[in-house]
């Protein structure tokens, strides 16, 4: 299977059409609007069988590509 940063990384550029870093910045810097950060959610739920709330959708958890691996991870430990 391939690496959860990887799927994470292939997921941001379904929605938001554009090849991304592990560290970069995803909702500062335009990539990922309030409404593709919510695209994106609804993608790692059903790809991780996670469920993640809407009050977790923040920058903290969804800024780049690692913090939301770190964030999934805590769903599915």
């Amino acid at each position: 299977m391939a690496d959860t940063i990887e799927i994470i990384k292939d997921k941001i550029k379904e929605v938001a059409f554009k090849k991304v870093g592990d560290t970069d910045e995803l909702i500062k810097s335009g990539i990922l609007s309030s409404i593709l950060v919510v695209d994106l959610a609804t993608i790692l739920e059903e790809e991780f069988s996670v469920s993640i709330p809407f009050t977790e959708i923040t920058p903290e958890n969804f800024s780049s590509a690692e913090l939301i691996k770190k964030y999934i991870e805590t769903k599915t430990n």
